[in-house]
């Protein structure tokens, strides 16, 4: 039976040509808009929420191995939602690897779901087997992770979340990529505004281009004009149920989470507040939003060390507006656009640096071990806008203004030309 859902699942086994008559290579790669992931070349357990594009970047990898003289035969593309457990995973890679000569490429996907799936990836990089394949496999959640992460054996944990701002950049205004930068690893508020400074005569194109984001996000298949809110929507539930959580309480926490959105929460209100009976129940929901991706938790932070205060108030923030507006429909609340645009920069410092927020009389949205970030999407802004706190490193963000305030160190930058900045992708991504 495996063996003929692998047949099924590899028709480049037959005609190497049938990959490109797959439906996800075929969506990627038509239309102006087309998208290439660049493959990874070892061993990887890839990790990101449903319809981010996980099984596209496999179908696409296969492609170029393909279109590079790889024997299609020696290819392995494996949907794990058809398997029991990790038995039938060593059992289908074992016969594959029977059946073909030299070097192979195993992609399986979806694989976090299976019972024990850790078990057959660790057998599998023991064993011999290992010498004569790369093996790649995807999964919706981080949770089996935290518990077993793989130690000093040869493969990689790599998160595939939405496209950041500068991969959607990239692919709507690829020129802007040859722009010069005087600071490649900005690390100051001086070197973000002089980067800002090469930048701002692209201002339109940065603001379009962030117009779009804020509209469809980073989701690939949303960019390229798919309606993907009730697909994204519907898969957050049918991962917490597959999870054993319930869908009621994840219902009722995430309308709590919306009604207050980026604002400061203790687990004790919203549990309160939802009537919920425990705030541990929030607690563990919470930290099972993280483990889906779909949303972060920010904390506060003690300024002298920086060090997490893990029991003061938090914020909480989706991963992407995609998120925001999929589940902010379906509950019929209007998020303020303002607190989404918190959202979308608190998600690209977090992507690059570790992130919290900080309490001295008063709030500053993000800071990281570098610099502080205030946002403020307002077409006007003054230095005054950011708070007198002890933080040398300070970067107002505006809709418009580009300036540099000496006696405080302060850059104010128009939020587009701040986030280009923040190249962190953990797939890179192309246009062709």
């Amino acid at each position: 039976m495996i063996e003929e859902l692998a047949v099924l699942q590899n028709p480049w086994w037959k005609d190497k040509g049938a990959i490109y008559e797959d439906e996800k290579v075929k969506f990627a790669i038509s239309k102006d808009l087309k998208i290439i992931f660049d493959p990874l070349t070892e061993n990887a357990i890839i990790i990101g929420p449903r319809q981010v594009g996980k099984t596209t970047y496999m179908k696409l990898a296969i492609m170029q191995l393909i279109s590079r003289g790889v024997d299609p035969r020696n290819i392995l593309y494996f949907s794990c939602d058809l398997l029991k457990d990790y038995r039938e995973i060593v059992e289908l890679i074992t016969w594959f690897l029977r059946r073909t000569k030299g070097h192979a490429f195993v992609f399986l996907d979806e694989v976090t779901f299976l019972n024990d799936w850790e078990r057959a990836i660790k057998f599998l990089l023991d064993s011999p087997l290992s010498l004569r394949m790369t093996l790649q496999v995807t999964g919706s959640t981080s949770a089996g992770l935290k518990r077993e992460s793989f130690p000093g054996r040869n493969i990689r944990i790599v998160e595939f979340l939405p496209l950041s701002f500068s991969d959607v950049v990239d692919l709507l205004y690829p020129e802007l990529r040859e722009i010069p930068l005087p600071h490649p690893n900005p690390a100051t508020s001086k070197d973000f505004y002089e980067n800002a400074e090469e930048l701002y005569p692209y201002f339109d194109e940065l603001m379009r281009a962030f117009e779009v984001y804020l509209e469809v996000g980073g989701y690939p298949g949303s960019i390229k004009g798919k309606n993907l809110k009730d697909a994204v929507r519907e898969s957050i539930f049918l991962d917490v149920l597959k999870l054993g959580r319930s869908e009621r309480i994840a219902l009722s926490i995430i309308l709590g989470l919306l009604r207050r959105y980026g604002d400061r929460i203790t687990l004790n209100s919203l549990a309160k507040e939802l009537e919920i009976g425990s705030h541990v129940t929030i607690r563990d929901y919470l930290e099972l939003f993280e483990e889906l991706m779909i949303g972060r938790n920010y904390f506060q932070v003690r300024p002298e060390n920086f060090t997490p205060l893990f029991r003061k108030e938090r914020k909480f923030y989706f991963i992407d507006p995609l998120v925001v507006s999929s589940l902010s429909e379906m509950f019929g609340i209007a998020i303020p656009t303002s607190k989404i645009v918190e959202g979308i920069v608190g998600e690209h410092l977090s992507r690059a640096y570790p992130t919290y927020y900080l309490v001295a009389r008063k709030e500053v949205d993000f800071v990281t071990k570098y610099f502080g970030v205030e946002v403020k999407w307002q077409s006007t802004v003054t230095p005054s806008d950011f708070p007198r706190v002890p933080i040398r490193e300070k970067i107002l963000l505006s809709k418009h203004d580009l300036a540099f305030h000496e006696p405080r160190n302060i850059a104010v930058i128009p939020l587009p030309l701040f986030l280009y900045q923040i190249r962190k992708s953990h797939i890179s991504i192309r246009p062709t």
